[in-house]
């Protein structure tokens, strides 16, 4: 296969990623990676015995799914640090190509990071969740234990449990490989192999501890939307003020005969970015003011770097282009056109 065509292979995978989830955001998609694990238990009751192995292979792959998700979730929560996402995906390697088709928003980092991401034993999942955790920490993590070990303090018999989990998780991935390559067929069929249903368990027992600590790192007030001691109507209020305070650097960045202008953007910007909250809120009807207002806090991030982009590209419109100037050119070229008409 030609670089070429491995490039336009890698493409087309993220774009197919990008396209699966239908618009609904990759924590979405790492919840219905656990549902699907939820449904092998269902599925496993139903197999014909001869195929009740191969769910195995489900199993690893919704882990697969699961961290695959929630690593590319991270590119969507913490897009307003990016030095934490630079050493978060310092190991995934993207073409000029890809870049430029994300640029072209065919697809976003979050789908190239849901690509890129792959997980072959449990020892490659253990380890991304461990750099997982250590970057958004800013401590070395080891996963699942250092969560673990807090909530089971020094019971042994808890510790000997979810040992056994893990060893079992193990297997099942060892499992998946021999299944996949075919390879010792005769030792898979043996009947001392661990119970798939209790492997399926085991599974989410460890999506499980994944999310609690993912979730209890959003809320954390490093990044949560909400400060200490702060309410969602304070929330909102002083987000509010930073746009606001957004505009007025754009402002100094304007010529004063821009200012209406700007005020009539401003105006309907905050119109937009309201309307749009509620639209998206308007699913939950009961609490939609609520969820509007959660909305609002989770977008404010990205268009207040917006709005920053925009005074820096107003500031150099300005200097290559002065109105004061335009206003010269424009007032010669009237006068040239009048003095053409006159003579002719």
């Amino acid at each position: 296969m030609s670089k070429n065509s491995r490039r336009l292979a890698s493409q087309l995978k993220i774009a197919e990623f990008s396209k699966r989830r239908g618009g609904a955001s990759y924590l979405d998609a790492a919840g219905v990676a656990e549902e699907r694990l939820w449904q092998l238990k269902v599925d496993y009751a139903n197999a014909p015995a001869s195929y009740q192995k191969y769910l195995r292979v489900g199993i690893c792959t919704c882990l697969e799914s699961h961290i695959k998700y929630l690593y590319a979730a991270a590119a969507e929560a913490f897009d307003d640090f990016p030095d934490i996402l630079r050493e978060l995906y310092k190991d995934i390697q993207v073409d000029t190509d890809t870049l430029i088709s994300a640029t072209t928003k065919t697809f976003g980092l979050a789908d190239i990071v849901a690509a890129s991401i792959s997980v072959s034993s449990l020892a490659a999942y253990r380890e991304r969740a461990c750099h997982f955790f250590s970057v958004l920490t800013g401590k070395q993590h080891d996963f699942p234990w250092d969560f673990m070990n807090v909530r089971i303090g020094g019971d042994i018999a808890l510790r000997k449990e979810y040992v056994c989990k893990l060893d079992r998780l193990e297997r099942i991935f060892d499992a998946r490989h021999r299944l996949i390559h075919e390879n010792d067929v005769l030792d898979l069929v043996d009947g001392s192999e661990d119970d798939t249903l209790q492997c399926v368990e085991d599974a989410l027992w460890l999506t499980s501890q994944f999310e609690e600590q993912y979730l209890s790192i959003l809320e954390s007030p490093k990044y949560a939307s909400l400060k200490d001691g702060e309410g969602m109507d304070d929330a909102v209020q002083r987000v509010s003020t930073e746009i606001e305070a957004a505009f007025d650097h754009i402002k100094t960045r304007c010529d004063v005969r821009q200012h209406k202008s700007l005020e009539n953007l401003k105006r309907a910007f905050f119109e937009y970015l309201w309307a749009r909250c509620d639209f998206v809120a308007s699913v939950f009807v009961v609490q939609q003011s609520e969820w509007s207002r959660a909305q609002f806090l989770d977008l404010a991030p990205e268009y207040k770097t917006m709005l920053t982009d925009l005074a820096l590209k107003q500031s150099y419109m300005l200097s290559k282009f002065p109105i004061e100037e335009q206003e010269r050119d424009l007032l010669d070229m009237v006068k040239e056109e009048g003095e053409t008409g006159c003579g002719s």
